[in-house]
């Protein structure tokens, strides 16, 4: 706990706990309301204009120019900005801007960059018609960025915003974070540091009418196998052995045996090298392999990842691969190593107490329900790597769309005011 106990606990009890179903909207959150309603042309304009700059990843350029307009904006809304650079793991870097306040610390979660780089063909925003527009990360997630902003000015526009204590996150590199990770997300995880509850802003599974409380991480994994090389006729003998394709085998059917029925787990090797001799380019993700049909083959590669629901999943999953991979076939040897990327968010009792503060204020403001997404519909997020260090946190509080990542990409731009009040109303009361 950030503070001392009794008083974080007491703190977070109120934050969290159940709100009565209200017959009417407090006159805060029906100004609240209204400022999202009418400010509508203001936010797709401010959208239009983030989606026009190109923020690919790897434009440190562009990224960086995104985050200058999201500053300006947080800056006049009375927040403390700064700019964290990010040459050290070869990104643009990060945006936080900070308020004081007291209360509960709410972490707020948007990201900068697009999965769309300057050689991409898909590169402006265009109106479809009066309520559909298409651009690069016009959901994914500069939507949920214009979101973030438009919840604060919508607090400020109801004079409830002052008193607030709210730590904003813009990172830099969600799409393709930088190395080492550690570095890249320190000040992510700075920032979770003093928060107690955590908003992600991502666009989910695009449905309005769910948010995430887990999100499976991702960690990479490679099996290399080396053999006895020799001709085809004494494969399976003492002096020979198996080979390495029939260790590499053995081992992919264990991995599937032992893990495959683990709820929530995905385990897939993606890429398969073996041979006589194998080149294996892993930044890259490609190779070769030369091999004849009668030589026993001396070298394979594997490559692939593992998706688990809960930091105690994958320690297991792993051991068991481990496991596996121990018990080669003779004449053969095995190396499996693990490349923790996305950590998991696993579906936390607090985290689903902030999904039903969520679903109340949705319900409140005339908008329905709010379910949990199911884990198995949602990739990694940033918010996966501060969700274990706050009491609750949910994710997909963004613009809702579809075709996110193609160039097709869509906004339902309908649903701005609609996740705009949802959040703002929800800051309100989780702050208060």
């Amino acid at each position: 706990m950030h503070r001392s106990f009794l008083a974080a606990a007491a703190i977070l009890a109120c934050a969290l706990a159940p709100v009565r179903t209200q017959s009417r909207l407090s006159a805060a959150e029906q100004a609240i309301a209204a400022f999202a309603d009418k400010s509508r042309p203001e936010a797709e304009a401010l959208l239009e204009r983030a989606v026009n700059i190109n923020s690919g990843t790897m434009n440190l350029t562009g990224v960086r120019r995104v985050g200058e307009m999201f500053d300006s904006e947080l800056k006049a809304l009375g927040f403390r900005t700064t700019w964290v650079e990010g040459a050290a793991f070869k990104r643009a870097g990060h945006l936080i801007a900070e308020r004081a306040g007291k209360g509960p610390r709410v972490l707020i979660i948007g990201h900068l960059d697009t999965v769309f780089e300057t050689d991409s063909p898909f590169q402006t925003f265009t109106r479809v018609n009066a309520d559909t527009a298409r651009g690069p990360g016009v959901i994914d997630m500069k939507g949920g960025d214009v979101v973030i902003v438009y919840a604060l000015k919508a607090l400020a526009a109801a004079g409830v915003l002052d008193g607030m204590a709210l730590t904003v996150v813009m990172t830099g590199d969600e799409e393709d974070p930088g190395e080492p990770i550690a570095l890249a997300r320190k000040a992510l995880h700075d920032a979770a540091g003093p928060a107690d509850l955590a908003l992600g802003f991502e666009n989910g599974n695009n449905d309005a009418g769910s948010a995430n409380i887990a999100r499976r991480g991702f960690t990479g994994w490679t099996l290399e196998v080396k053999g006895t090389p020799a001709h085809s006729s004494q494969v399976f003998t003492d002096a020979v052995g198996a080979g390495a394709i029939y260790e590499m085998a053995r081992a992919l059917d264990g991995f599937y045996t032992k893990l495959s029925k683990e709820p929530l787990l995905s385990l897939n090797p993606g890429l398969t090298l073996g041979g006589t001799t194998v080149e294996f380019d892993a930044p890259q993700s490609r190779g070769t392999a030369f091999g004849k049909t009668n030589v026993v083959s001396g070298h394979a590669v594997v490559t692939g990842d593992l998706r688990t629901i809960s930091a105690a999943q994958l320690e297991a999953s792993k051991a068991a691969m481990r496991e596996v991979a121990a018990a080669h076939l003779p004449h053969t040897s095995s190396t499996l190593t693990f490349d923790d990327s996305y950590p998991p968010m696993a579906p936390t009792d607090g985290n689903r107490r902030l999904l039903g503060r969520l679903s109340d204020a949705s319900r409140d403001l005339g908008l329905g329900e709010i379910t949990p997404v199911d884990p198995r519909a949602a990739g990694a997020a940033d918010i996966s790597f501060v969700a274990g260090e706050v009491e609750g946190a949910i994710d997909a509080l963004g613009l809702k769309g579809s075709a996110d990542h193609t160039v097709d990409e869509t906004a339902d731009l309908r649903l701005l005011p609609v996740q705009i009040k949802r959040a703002a109303v929800l800051l309100y009361r989780l702050t208060r």
